[in-house]
Formats: C-alpha cells, sequence, structure tokens
C-alpha cells in the first residue's frame, strides 16, 4: 500500500505539504497541490484512518444499534442518521441486535473497540445496564425511540402515548366497545407508553381497559401471532386489536386469519408504525406514523452535538406522531 512518504517523494514536497493538501489545513500553492493530487491518483493513494484517528483523537464514524434493518421503521431512522451524519463527514457503523442484550454487548464492545465517536442506539429489554455504563463513562450516547427508565441521557422518541391515544379513540369513532392491545416487552418505554395512552382513552370513554385486554410478546411476527391466540382464548368478544409495531401487527392477523376472523368486519386492527406497503393489505391498515426519518436526523444532531461539547445537558426531543385512518 502506498504511503504519504511515497507521494510526497513522486510530488518532490515534504510530507507536511501533502498532509495539508489533503487536510485542507492550510494554504498550499496551486502548483504544489497539482503535483500532490496527480501524486496521489498515479499512486491510488488512500489516507490511512487509523493513523489520522490517532492524531485528531476522532474517527469521524458514529455506530447504531438497531433491533433489524428489515424492519421499515428502522431502516427510515436509519436513513435520517445516515443522511445528516454525511453533511459533517461521518460514516455510520450499524448493528442488528434482534433486541438480545448478548448481541447489544457484543456490539457495544466492538464499537469501542473501533473507536466510534459516539453510539445511537434502541435499548433492547433488559438492557439499560449496559447503556448507563457508557454514558456514565463520559462517552457521547444518545437513546433513540426507546428512553431510558434507570438513567439520564440524550434521546429522540416519538409521543407514544398521544399517539396510541389518536388510535384509540379512532376505533372508539368507530363504534368499538372491547378494544385490546397486543405490545412488547413492558421494560420498554415505548411499549409501557402505549399501554398508558390505550388505557387512558377506554377510560375516558368509560370502556373496558382491565389487563386482560392486554397481551405482551417479543417483537416478532411469530411472537405476535402467538399472543394474540393467547388473547383471543382470553377475550373472545374483542372487536379491535391496537398492535404495537409493524411485525406484531402481522402477527396478529395472521392470528386472527387462523381462527378464520374477517378483518375488518369481525375485529379491526390498528398498528402503530407506518409504510407504504401497508396500502396492500385488503382492507389497508390503519396506523399510527411516528415521524422515522426525523427521529434520526435529530438523534444525528444530538450526537454531532455531544460530540463538540460533552459536558452540555442532556436534551430529550419528544415529535409527534400522525394518525393514518384506513380501511
Amino acid at each position: 500500500m502506498p504511503t504519504i512518504y511515497d507521494v510526497a517523494k513522486l510530488a518532490n514536497v515534504s510530507t507536511y505539504t501533502v498532509s495539508c493538501v489533503l487536510n485542507k489545513s492550510a494554504y498550499v500553492s496551486p502548483e504544489l497541490t497539482g503535483r500532490v493530487l496527480a501524486a496521489v491518483k498515479e499512486l491510488d493513494y488512500t489516507p490511512n484512518a487509523v493513523a489520522r484517528s490517532l492524531q485528531t483523537r476522532s474517527t469521524k464514524t458514529v455506530a447504531m444499534l438497531i433491533p433489524t434493518i428489515g424492519n421499515p421503521f428502522y431502516a427510515n431512522v436509519v436513513r435520517g442518521v445516515e443522511d445528516r451524519l454525511r453533511k459533517d463527514g461521518y460514516s455510520l457503523l450499524i448493528g442488528n441486535t434482534y433486541d438480545e442484550q448478548a448481541e447489544q454487548v457484543r456490539y457495544l464492545n466492538l464499537f469501542k473497540a473501533r473507536q466510534a465517536d459516539a453510539v445511537l442506539l434502541f435499548i433492547v429489554p433488559e438492557g439499560e445496564e449496559d447503556v448507563a455504563k457508557l454514558v456514565s463513562a463520559k462517552r457521547p450516547v444518545v437513546c433513540v425511540g426507546r428512553v431510558p427508565n434507570s438513567f439520564e441521557s440524550d434521546s429522540v422518541s416519538a409521543n407514544n402515548v398521544h399517539g396510541t391515544q389518536l388510535a384509540i379513540e379512532h376505533l372508539v369513532a368507530k363504534g368499538h366497545k372491547t378494544i385490546a392491545i397486543v405490545t412488547g416487552h413492558t421494560t420498554l418505554s415505548t411499549s409501557t407508553d402505549r399501554i398508558e395512552g390505550w388505557r387512558r382513552t377506554l377510560k375516558k370513554h368509560k370502556l373496558p381497559c382491565s389487563d386482560t385486554l392486554i397481551e405482551t410478546s417479543d417483537h416478532t411476527e411469530v411472537a405476535g401471532c402467538e399472543a394474540t391466540l393467547r388473547l383471543l382464548d382470553r377475550e373472545p368478544k374483542a372487536t379491535a386489536i391496537f398492535a404495537s409495531n409493524f411485525p406484531l401487527m402481522t402477527g396478529v392477523v395472521r392470528a386472527l386469519k387462523v381462527r378464520n376472523l374477517a378483518v375488518p368486519r369481525e375485529v379491526e386492527v390498528a398498528s402503530s408504525d407506518d409504510s407504504d406497503w401497508l396500502d396492500i393489505f385488503n382492507p389497508p391498515v390503519t396506523t399510527v406514523a411516528q415521524p422515522a426519518y426525523e427521529m434520526g436526523a435529530g438523534a444525528a444532531d444530538l450526537a454531532l452535538l455531544r460530540i463538540k461539547d460533552n459536558n452540555r445537558p442532556f436534551t430529550k426531543v419528544v415529535l409527534e406522531p400522525v394518525l393514518h385512518p384506513r380501511g
């Protein structure tokens, strides 16, 4: 691999001049700049990022942990993060945890070894302690979507209480009296907030909101299907179900199909998260859309601010979701 010394020798300049040209850190005459760039092109030289990071104490990389890139919601969050970081010359490293604590620990250790300048993440269930250690060690951390309960940090999330209220109000307005909810782990703020929004709305309308109408599970389609089957066995009179996210919603619909219950004639379904592909459902699914792209861009903004000033007060950003009534 060609080095900066090879470039300097071919261009007949000092390594300092090469560095100034490549980093644009000082004025270099057009003639010398042209010689350096010609040598870089001829040698196909690429600056050593590791060596540069040792000098600048920055790798210009930000790491991000998401449950799975296969979920369109997380993919849109990542798109927002990457677009914002690119403007400041940062690159993005991505890891999928599949909501498993062991994977979160493995990736956090990897990101520390790679000296990522900041970490953005959706905390896994039971995984707050691992992240709290990073924050207490003054590592730049931004929690996305899921706000930690046991420690303070920068965070960007959606107003899940209000979003769920919008969905339940929609179902109540359509005449439903027994509305159930299928959600994820109650150790996560997203789940507890959605249950709170569900319960507040039903209490407001003096409708049943007992714990028997709540079913929790892992955030997968299979788990969502199994949870819905348990719910239907316990509460066969439920005429509407609110699902906490994409995979759970598809699990709910699958379970209703297993029980030969027509959607929406016998049981109506609404869901958090949104995507254009939901229009292919017949009828299309009513959703509460979280501003995924904006959440990602906002999280990247907070990460960049934290990198510049690690002593600034923690910032919590809460964005408002939007109801998309469909069939």
